[in-house]
């Protein structure tokens, strides 16, 4: 209860100290604002000093939190730096004006409280410090001052905010993070390193994707994009649903030799995804179909499956939406993909694959909302009539007949849904969530 009215005040403190200025608000002020009573604050600060170091204190633990997730089981030291910097810029984004206050009125902290305040500064730096020193033991940057170089760091990413009034409009935070690792990386660069220890823009080598039910025809044709663009793919194929080949249905048949496949199993639990995690680090992209994979008219046996089928798809979303919802949150980075049922599947069962449609849509406008502010973007995907490289036999059974109700006369192809999926899991697209994107040609 304590620490959950000291937070009520500090959320206080930022807003009115801002607004206001530090002088100018009092107890009173702060007590309205916290939802206490004027008596009541007493019992949880004995002064405005005393708020304005719970500020610092409560900032300072939300960055070394950051800090320790963006890292965790992270290997490759470059790696570390560049996550660490963005979780910095995340931070910096969520709490821009209690930052800016800080560096405005730090000078009102004296004796204890400023010792204090040093002292947390100083971990937050050694844990660049840190990283630094794995960079250089790996031969990733030549020796330096690394107590010199992450003071640099720190003051180049608190200039984000420092600086706002004249970089607004000029500079967006991902081109700010890219030239930091730039300056670091080139700098610093040993003349032995590869030319290319910085990814280039959008660039998703060395990523790692989890793609459930991957083994549907767009499930598959998502892991040879991925594949194809050096992402690292961790598959689920559910045998109900699965595709017979892998190579056929790409964008240039290009073969995906997953580097890890959970088959012969229906779902995917929690505990799965800790054992792979823990073998293959973190998961940077989650992207799950929903649909069965339709591809022939169903018989009355198959149609007989097909609802119970969406109908547990749908619930596997869910139950993995919560634990995404945690692991993602807690190291504020990530990205969700759903593909929700592609237009074949009313064929199957067309209750179910309105039904599912829905709940896709609704799930991914959910979790976005309580992901925005841990900068994990969940969007959809909502695939229309999409043909196979060799004609389906759905296609073939449908005809003409389908192609002229259809707006745009034509069907789509499994790249028209790959080229979504790449553009919402780039850092292009890392303010665009909670979006349905219809893929169906207007249908």
């Amino acid at each position: 209860m304590v620490e959950q009215r000291r937070r009520q005040i500090v959320l206080a403190a930022i807003k009115l100290f801002s607004r206001n200025g530090f002088h100018k608000t009092t107890l009173k002020d702060l007590a309205e604002e916290g939802g206490l009573s004027y008596g009541n604050i007493y019992d949880y600060v004995g002064s405005k000093e005393d708020i304005f170091f719970l500020i610092h204190d409560f900032l300072a633990s939300s960055a070394m939190e950051i800090l320790n997730r963006s890292i965790e089981d992270i290997q490759d030291p470059i790696e570390k730096l560049r996550r660490m910097i963005r979780g910095e810029f995340n931070l910096m984004d969520q709490w821009a004006d209690a930052l800016l206050l800080i560096y405005q009125e730090t000078h009102i902290l004296q004796g204890e409280f400023l010792r204090k305040l040093l002292q947390r500064e100083r971990a937050h730096l050694e844990k660049f410090e840190i990283v630094l020193n794995e960079c250089i033991a790996n031969s990733q940057l030549r020796p330096c001052n690394v107590r010199l170089v992450s003071n640099l760091i720190k003051s180049m990413i608190d200039s984000w905010t420092i600086k706002r009034w004249d970089l607004r409009g000029h500079a967006s935070q991902l081109e700010t993070e890219r030239m930091i690792m730039e300056i670091i990386t080139r700098g610093l660069e040993e003349p032995s390193a590869a030319a290319t220890t910085l990814p280039a823009p959008d660039a998703l080598i060395g990523k790692t994707a989890l793609v459930v039910n991957g083994g549907t025809m767009l499930g598959q044709a998502v892991c040879s994009a991925l594949a194809a663009r050096g992402v690292r793919i961790l598959v689920h194929v559910d045998p109900r649903t699965r595709f017979p080949k892998w190579s056929e249905n790409t964008e240039a048949a290009t073969y995906c030799e997953p580097a890890f496949i959970l088959e012969q199993t229906e779902r995917v639990t929690p505990e799965q995804i800790d054992d792979i995690e823990k073998q293959f680090g973190p998961i940077d992209f989650y992207l799950h179909d929903l649909g069965i994979g339709t591809i022939e008219q169903p018989g009355r046996s198959s149609k007989a499956h097909s609802g119970p089928s969406l109908e547990a798809s749908l619930h596997q979303a869910q139950a993995l939406a919560a634990y995404f919802k945690r692991r993602m949150g807690e190291r504020s980075m990530g990205r969700i993909v759903y593909l929700s049922p592609w237009a074949w599947d009313a064929y199957a069962d067309p209750l179910w694959f309105d039904i599912v449609k829905a709940g896709t849509t609704a799930l991914t406008r959910t979790l976005s909302g309580q992901l925005a502010a841990a900068a994990v973007t969940v969007n959809c995907i909502v695939p229309g009539y999409i043909r196979g490289i060799r004609p389906l036999k759905i296609e073939k059974s449908l005809g003409r007949d389908l192609l002229e109700k259809l707006p745009s006369g034509r069907l789509g192809e499994a790249f028209d849904v790959t080229e979504a999926a790449l553009f919402l899991i780039r850092d292009g697209s890392k303010y665009l969530t909670g979006q349905v994107l219809c893929v169906t040609g207007g249908e």
